[in-house]
């Protein structure tokens, strides 16, 4: 649920403490145990304790024992993150279909410490297509010995 919180009436308190006032009169104006979000908190604090904001556009999230407010634009983020994270999850799983396409040739162009780092990074390698790929092309006879002991 989306809110507007007018805040002006914590100027009514005493310089220093305006800021604090206006954390106590967010509170106050619902019912129960209320959480306030980080982001929240720094939006209030963000112009030091003289200078609260007058008005605050709020996301109330309420479940049965507790009220959580997040700064309106900063849950909007929330949301977009959790979406994007869903995607690269998708995305992780497609690539791991694409196992059999793994390039060895580009693998065993590099050094051997190299080549045994990126196959262990490999899933499911395929050790006779990279015996194949290090025989056509550098035909290292120490790479050879640790694919054959893999």
């Amino acid at each position: 649920m989306r809110t507007t919180v007018n805040l002006s009436k914590a100027r009514n308190a005493g310089r220093q403490h305006r800021a604090k006032k206006a954390v106590n009169k967010l509170k106050a104006s619902f019912n129960g145990e209320v959480k306030i979000s980080q982001e929240l908190n720094e939006a209030l604090w963000s112009r030091g304790a003289t200078k609260p904001p007058r008005k605050v556009e709020l996301e109330v999230v309420e479940t049965a024992e507790l009220t959580t407010l997040y700064p309106a634009e900063s849950y909007d983020d929330v949301e977009t993150s959790e979406n994007e994270a869903e995607q690269q999850q998708e995305e992780v799983v497609d690539s791991e279909g694409e196992s059999e396409n793994v390039d060895y040739d580009k693998i065993v162009d590099s050094s051997v410490s190299d080549v045994k780092e990126k196959v262990s990074k490999l899933e499911d390698p395929d050790y006779e297509a990279l015996m194949e790929a290090e025989e056509s092309n550098k035909d290292r006879k120490t790479l050879k010995d640790w694919i054959e002991n893999q």
